[in-house]
């Protein structure tokens, strides 16, 4: 087992060296040259295990080895931004005992683990009892695009796991949508811009007003300076995955602070309405017993750069990621946002429903049994605010790769997984594959 973790580890390393941020459309993919790379590195290595591939369009690529029944290990090769501020490459290093870049968590790095795990149990003389079929998207991160061109052009396993997720199992996802909110901009806003995606907790926000205000500022987090009668403020924050919005820290929320403190008035309004975690200002603080509180945040806003002349009837667009209990729907929430944000310019942006399997589900409980036997715990299935390609199957849960009480750095600056963690993840990945889905010759 060791020998075939050090190939999981070379292998990450290799995929984490592309770039699959979503780039211009190319020949080879719609996602762009990064993504098409990382589809055909997949194939290559999974074709080199004996399995069939296949590389549809650029929007996934297939990896299957077995026969009957298909069931699915379902992950994605695209990552979300990152910036230079690492204290190692985000595109894959080893430093102190840490494996480090963009992808080692979510996703490359766990689908090498289930991928080798698979190859190891075949060259150990066990058999496949289903169609085993990997599914490697190339725009989970951006649209889910992938999944829908493969329902369009594929039959879907009815079972299967997605290792993008918690371990000990995640049987609950919460709704997860992005609303297009179109409010007023406050009249001496001249502009504002910030945040790259709803889907991460926003790290700097620029405004313009069109005043001069006092530079005197006792945030660490603000910025300030006036020239020609307008002031110019950057906000600065820390970024998080959306689902866990607490984890960060909202350079929004730090404008909107100052400008309430230093402005009021409309700049009050948006402090008070958008810059709560649990979606409280907006009037959406929901919860329920099966999945728990709904979360709330700002991801992106921008506005219009207009001459102080053209001053009104101006908005402010905000791409806000809400992840909501099982037991709402993505139109209730639209119609109580639109009543207490005071806009009718509400508009879903993207979404994918609710999911939720019994406990008492075999899959769930089998999968649970493997958790528990490596770890020598006694956990539970839990819910989580984040969005996996479990979603996609009729019977799906996401399966790891984040351990209880670890933190973790998905979405993050300096994401890692240190190599004694990685290594238990695919001890995991194999001891479960092997119970649920093989047996000996």
């Amino acid at each position: 087992m060791k020998k075939t973790f050090e190939k999981v580890v070379k292998k990450t390393l290799e995929l984490v060296s592309i770039d699959s941020v979503e780039g211009k459309p190319c020949e080879r993919s719609p996602f762009g040259e990064g993504v098409a790379d990382c589809l055909d590195l997949v194939c290559k290595t999974a074709k080199e295990m004996g399995m069939t591939t296949k590389n549809v369009d650029g929007y996934y690529c297939t990896c299957d080895i077995g026969e009957g029944e298909m069931f699915g290990i379902l992950g994605h090769i695209d990552v979300v931004p990152y910036d230079d501020d690492w204290s190692a490459n985000p595109l894959g290093e080893i430093k102190d005992g840490y494996l480090y870049g963009r992808g080692v968590l979510d996703d490359k790095g766990p689908m090498m683990c289930c991928l080798y795990a698979v190859d190891s149990l075949v060259k150990e003389g066990y058999k496949p009892k289903y169609k085993i079929r990997f599914i490697f998207g190339g725009n989970e991160e951006s649209g889910w695009r992938c999944i829908d061109h493969y329902n369009e052009v594929d039959k879907m396993p009815e079972k299967g796991f997605s290792p993008d997720g918690d371990f000990p199992v995640i049987n609950c996802e919460k709704g997860l949508v992005g609303y297009d909110i179109y409010m007023d901009m406050p009249k001496k806003l001249l502009s504002i811009e910030g945040g790259s995606r709803g889907n991460i907790v926003m790290a700097k926000c620029t405004a313009v007003l069109d005043m001069a205000l006092d530079t005197d500022c006792d945030d660490n987090h603000i910025e300030i300076s006036v020239n020609g009668g307008k002031t110019y403020i950057t906000a600065y924050g820390s970024p998080a995955h959306a689902s866990t919005p607490w984890k960060g820290d909202n350079a929004f929320w730090h404008l909107m602070r100052f400008l309430k403190e230093k402005v009021g008035g409309e700049f009050k309004d948006f402090y008070t309405k958008l810059c709560h975690n649990d979606g409280s200002g907006a009037g959406i603080k929901l919860s329920d017993e099966k999945s728990g509180a709904l979360t709330f945040n700002v991801g992106v806003v921008n506005g219009e750069n207009l001459p102080s002349t053209r001053l009104y009837n101006r908005k402010m667009h905000i791409i806000v990621d809400i992840r909501h209990p099982v037991s709402y729907t993505k139109e209730q929430i639209m119609l109580m946002l639109k009543e207490n944000l005071g806009t009718e310019e509400v508009t879903v942006r993207n979404f994918h429903n609710p999911l939720y399997i019994d406990k008492d589900n075999e899959l769930v409980q089998k999968l649970l049994a493997s958790y528990n036997k490596v770890m020598s715990s006694d956990l539970q299935p839990i819910t989580i605010g984040g969005g996996t390609y479990a979603r996609a199957l009729k019977c799906g849960v996401a399966f790891g790769p984040i351990f209880p009480d670890c933190e973790s750095t998905i979405h993050q600056k300096d994401e890692r997984v240190s190599l004694i963690d990685f290594e238990k993840m695919y001890q995991i990945y194999y001891s479960a594959i092997k119970d649920l889905l093989f047996e000996k010759k």
